[in-house]
């Protein structure tokens, strides 16, 4: 459903998604989707943030 968002540009319905998704369901696919939404819609801020909470 992330990546739908994401090749739709809806990246921020995306992300509103990840952030609702408990934390142990997120896993590598759902953090690579949500990048790539970031990246398509230019959400710069929200995907470094993503990133610093995976890292």
């Amino acid at each position: 459903m992330i990546n739908a968002f994401a090749v739709n540009g809806m990246g921020t319905q995306a992300v509103e998604l990840y952030r609702e998704m408990p934390n142990n369901l997120r896993d590598h696919v759902s953090q690579i989707c949500v990048l790539n939404a970031c990246s398509h819609a230019g959400l710069l801020h929200e995907a470094r943030t993503i990133f610093n909470e995976i890292s």
